[in-house]
């Protein structure tokens, strides 16, 4: 299985019902009373979230998420293996490794990571849900998977006009897998080479998805040179500063103990 999302951009009339849908599930808190708790302009960490892009037929609206790259920057640059890809291509991100240096955020070409710093209180509702402090994105609504069937987005779910569709790249019967091998549902910014797991059919005539926010290929740093280096350097580095500090435990607790008998 192989999940894959495609967005109909001419069977979207952006009503934001994935928007609200993306919030309730993954970004809101809940209060003791069940009451849901939003963070300040819940809209800016929702993980679909409107872009405006200005063309010559107009300014246009298209809905940006993270694209589970097969290929992904962010996952190259995160020095702890935070950021990873699960066994079916989701690209998710482990909180309990992250130390909040923001590389993922910086590498993502497509600029869909945001991260909230103020906390508003409530309590989470799923194990990744949106976290103060970490840096965020989609996650296909991956705490939604039970077993090994395909499952259904927040986003898919609350969308009327059928313009969102999940399905499996791996199987050729599947509607997305057949409007991207048929060529109708196309990856933005494909010169990125990142090749994404989220496809839109663009307007007819309209414009194209090309467009799609980015920040460009000029961040000047190799992400794949860094993540080797990661694996040769800072992950040894790391190995061995927990392996003094469970030494310096071991010390601290026999000189404690050392000290009661004296």
């Amino acid at each position: 299985m192989r999940p894959a999302m495609v967005i109909d951009l001419n069977k979207c009339v952006g009503c934001y019902a994935c928007v609200i849908g993306c919030i309730v599930e993954n970004i809101a808190r809940r209060e003791r009373n069940g009451g849901l708790i939003l963070p300040e302009e819940p809209v800016k960490y929702a993980r679909t979230r409107p872009y405006h892009v200005s063309t010559s037929a107009g300014e246009k609206r298209v809905f940006i998420q993270c694209l589970h790259c097969s290929d992904p920057t962010c996952v190259y640059a995160c020095p702890t293996g935070a950021s990873y890809v699960s066994g079916e291509g989701v690209v998710l991100l482990d909180s309990s490794k992250c130390i909040r240096c923001g590389l993922c955020i910086d590498a993502c070409p497509y600029g869909v990571r945001t991260r909230i710093l103020e906390e508003f209180g409530g309590e989470i509702q799923h194990e990744h849900a949106l976290k103060v402090g970490i840096p965020d994105k989609c996650t296909f609504c991956y705490h939604r998977k039970k077993g090994e069937e395909l499952w259904v987005p927040a986003c898919v779910e609350a969308c009327s006009f059928g313009a969102r569709i999940f399905g499996d790249l791996d199987n050729p019967e599947d509607p997305v897998s057949k409007l991207v091998s048929d060529g109708l549902a196309v990856p933005p910014r494909d010169e990125f080479g990142t090749r994404p797991k989220l496809f839109y059919v663009p307007r007819r005539g309209a414009y194209e998805i090309v467009r799609y926010p980015s920040r460009g290929g000029d961040q000047g740093v190799s992400f794949e040179l860094w993540s080797s280096l990661k694996d040769l350097v800072v992950k040894p580095l790391a190995e061995a500063a927990m392996a003094a500090a469970v030494l310096l435990g071991i010390i601290h607790i026999f000189r404690e103990r050392r000290g009661k008998h004296e």
